[in-house]
Parts: structure tokens; C-alpha cells; sequence
């Protein structure tokens, strides 16, 4: 995958070390930064997040980027793909994007552009793993054309397990 993409709105690039004080804004954030175990407290956790990503990327080929707006350069989100629940050969889609910045369709965009990237690089299904209750997440799944195949419980609950094909014609 490429470490640069360019949309409309967005610049996607593959995030590095100095990164860290803006990513960790977002991390930080309650409001934002909801998956996982919730928001980060300490910046060296966003600087292991970062370095974990470069490594992931430098072996597999699976990138994470930055979102940053094309008329400011803020970073507003992040959005890529990883080995997740379903492994490297069928990678698992995410995106984030802070709080205040959200309804604007900047995670649609930008998840749309990390799945072209995908498929372009020879990924034929890409995955996404949603809680049912994430109403704005599981529309832009539809938005990229993923459908339920099943869902399954882990210890949080239910999660509902989305995929994409790249013959699908749906992207």
C-alpha cells in the first residue's frame, strides 16, 4: 500500500514518530477516542501506537494514515487497515475521527480511499468488525458496500462482522 493518498477533502499518510503530539490530542480525547480500552492517558502510549503501526506497515504492507484536511493540514482522524480478528490476507478496516469534526463525511472518504488502496495492492475482502450500536460506523461500512456475514460475542458483547469483496462491484 502506498504511503500517501489523496482524496477531495483529505491528505492519508502513513503516520510517523512526529506525528505523536497531534494523534495524541485525538487518543486523548473521551469523546473521540472510544475503541479499545478508551481514551489513552499517557502520549508515550500514542508514540507506541505509532511505532506498532510503522512496524506493521514495513512488514506486511498494511498501512494506517493520517487524515489531514487538503485547506488547513490539521489531522482530523485516522483510518487504515490490519491483521485484526480476520488476519493480514483479509484485513480489517478502521477509522476514527474527533469529535468536533464528525457528520461531515470525512470517514466515508477516507475509508473509501484506504479500500481502493486495498484492492489496488491485490487484498481481495476487507473486513470490518462493528458494535450494532455504532449506528454512524455501520453506515459508512454500507457506504463502502459491506454487508453482515455474521456476528459473534466476545466480552464486550456483540460484534457484528462486515466484509467487502474486491469483485464485488460494490466499491
Amino acid at each position: 500500500m502506498r504511503a500517501l493518498i489523496e482524496t477531495s477533502r483529505l491528505q492519508l499518510r502513513c503516520f510517523q514518530p512526529d506525528d505523536v503530539a497531534e494523534l495524541h490530542e485525538i487518543f486523548s480525547d473521551p469523546q473521540t477516542h472510544t475503541i479499545g480500552s478508551g481514551p489513552f492517558a499517557a502520549v508515550e502510549q500514542t508514540a507506541e501506537w505509532i511505532e506498532r503501526r510503522m512496524r506493521v506497515m514495513r512488514s506486511s504492507g498494511l498501512a494506517w494514515y493520517g487524515l489531514r484536511l487538503r485547506d488547513s493540514g490539521l489531522l482530523v482522524g485516522n483510518c487504515g487497515v490490519f491483521a485484526g480478528r480476520t488476519g493480514a490476507a483479509e484485513p480489517e478496516i478502521g477509522y476514527e475521527v474527533r469529535y468536533g469534526h464528525r457528520g461531515r463525511g470525512l470517514a466515508g472518504e477516507a475509508a473509501q480511499a484506504v479500500l481502493e488502496e486495498c484492492f489496488s495492492a491485490g487484498i481481495r475482502r476487507v473486513w470490518a468488525t462493528i458494535r450494532p450500536a455504532n449506528a454512524a460506523s455501520i453506515q459508512i461500512a454500507a457506504g463502502l458496500g459491506m454487508v453482515v456475514q455474521y456476528a459473534r460475542a466476545d466480552e464486550r458483547g456483540e460484534l457484528l462482522y462486515l466484509s467487502v469483496s474486491s469483485h464485488s462491484g460494490l466499491t
